[in-house]
């Protein structure tokens, strides 16, 4: 027997590309704690390779404790271990890209108005690599989170246009990490968020003893805190990526230059500028469009083969 009455939308139960949009959304929220709260806590300076190797030493050590204390196995046992070092390395390529971008002078506002296309860059892999059918809001909201990018961070170009290939690399292998993590959705999550820290962590490891600064007390909760927050970001990315096509909610990583602006705009103690206000506008609507695209039910388009 019917009742005739309608499930209202906020009741309905969420389909693959909401949920991967809100994912994304925890994602993002991780990664703003991380770069604008919890990294600007440290009382000493310490070197960039250094803060990435100890936070995937605290990101292997979480997942030891949480899953692989019982059978250890499971966090190795996957079926592509060749692909996921590779994966891994995309990592490693971030960072190292990010501090070669500013050794080569380029200034940081300029390497993350850059890095912002990536989410255009996660569209075309998700088109010619993945062979999702990618929707036109899709590229439309990436544009406007480029655009967006241009306007809030006002970046300054170095006299050698060269040197910019350090922030389209490391715009060009977060896309690649998406769309690789996507391509392991058939995998155990804990496997994956085990390869992404174990390639990273090893390959460092020689390193430390250049680099290394013994961090006080406070500065080793830092860090501690820098590898829990990382991980349960990389968790909701893992998991974004297997609930839905990427080329569904790619487009709302861009919140995260919102809530950058919004932090920095904090510790300054000043308001937006006009242009600034209308970064801020298309970073919405950008979001907006993210979520409408999400909406498109399991088999739409925009669902892969």
């Amino acid at each position: 027997m019917t009742t005739g009455l309608a499930t209202p939308a906020w009741a309905a139960p969420l389909g693959d590309g909401r949920r991967a949009l809100l994912l994304l959304a925890l994602f993002v929220l991780s990664w703003t704690l991380l770069e604008g709260v919890v990294g600007a806590q440290f009382q000493q300076p310490y070197h960039l390779m250094q803060i990435v190797w100890c936070r995937y030493a605290v990101h292997l050590a979480c997942l030891l404790l949480v899953c692989g204390w019982r059978e250890p196995s499971r966090l190795w046992r996957t079926r592509r271990p060749l692909f996921q070092l590779l994966r891994s390395l995309c990592m490693l390529v971030m960072p190292l890209s990010f501090a070669l971008a500013l050794v080569g002078g380029v200034t940081g506002h300029t390497v993350w108005a850059l890095f912002w296309v990536a989410p255009l860059l996660i569209l075309v892999l998700a088109r010619g690599w993945l062979r999702e059918s990618v929707p036109p809001l899709a590229w439309a909201a990436a544009a406007l989170g480029a655009l967006a990018a241009l306007l809030l961070l006002q970046p300054h170009w170095p006299a050698a246009p060269g040197r910019l290939a350090w922030p389209l690399a490391m715009a060009a292998s977060f896309a690649l990490y998406v769309a690789m993590t996507r391509q392991l959705r058939e995998e155990a999550v804990q496997a994956n968020l085990f390869y992404t820290a174990a390639g990273v962590f090893a390959l460092l490891t020689p390193l430390m003893p250049w680099v290394w600064v013994t961090p006080s007390a406070h500065d080793a909760l830092v860090l501690a805190g820098i590898g829990v927050v990382g991980l349960l970001g990389l968790w909701a990315l893992d998991r974004a990526c297997e609930a839905a096509p990427v080329s569904l909610a790619a487009p709302v990583l861009v919140l995260h230059l919102a809530g950058m602006f919004g932090i920095e705009s904090l510790a300054r103690g000043a308001g937006p500028s006009r242009g600034q206000w209308l970064a801020l506008l298309l970073i919405g609507v950008a979001a907006l469009l993210a979520w409408r695209v999400s909406a498109g039910p399991r088999g739409a388009p925009g669902t892969s083969p």
